[in-house]
């Protein structure tokens, strides 16, 4: 009898300890989508031109989301931008040059939208997207080992930006800086850790 109780006891502690874990994983969801992300775009490796595109999405993201001036934006742009990638491999466009000038139509909406937006948070964000994008450009279009350091540099700048904004919890929602940030920090990491083993 007490060996079954006992039994009993220690299975109800297993279920509760897996209810717990359920539960934390749940409430970090966007840190698990940020993590099939990266194990996504590191299938074939760590590559400096996907991870420099990424952080132009990124920055796009966030610059779209303080233009429009809603936070749930943020994550449509994520689907936006994605299928603006596609569309435009499939219609012969480059997907680069296609993210930065929707990132100018972005800028200019927010200018045009004057006070209807938080203007001081809207320029950071523009000068944000500027400079993001300049760095992974520059890494697109340089030698193999530099391209490495430059899109770990914009990877690992970018994460750092997420944090300053789950902190601040503007521009975004939280949930979309927590996935960035996962996805950001492992490409700029694994970038680094291939160019130190000499993968490039």
């Amino acid at each position: 009898m007490n060996t079954r109780a006992h039994l009993q006891e220690h299975s109800h502690h297993d279920a509760d300890r897996n209810r717990g874990v359920l539960h934390h994983l749940l409430g970090r969801w966007p840190s698990v989508v940020g993590l099939l992300a990266l194990l996504l775009n590191l299938a074939n490796g760590a590559d400096p031109h996907v991870t420099a595109m990424i952080i132009i999405i990124a920055s796009l993201c966030y610059l779209a989301a303080s233009a429009i001036g809603r936070r749930s934006s943020g994550w449509i742009m994520v689907g936006v931008a994605g299928l603006a990638v596609v569309l435009a491999r499939l219609t012969g466009l480059d997907p680069t040059v296609t993210l930065l000038v929707a990132g100018a139509g972005f800028a200019v909406f927010g200018f045009l939208r004057g006070r209807d937006i938080d203007r001081r948070e809207f320029a950071a964000q523009v000068l944000a997207f500027l400079g993001f994008s300049a760095l992974a450009v520059t890494a697109m279009m340089v030698a193999p080992l530099v391209a490495v350091y430059l899109a770990a540099l914009a990877a690992i700048g970018h994460a750092a930006w997420d944090v300053v904004f789950f902190v601040r919890n503007r521009v975004v929602p939280r949930s979309l800086a927590e996935a960035c940030f996962v996805l950001d920090l492992g490409l700029g990491v694994a970038l680094l850790v291939a160019a130190w083993v000499g993968s490039f």
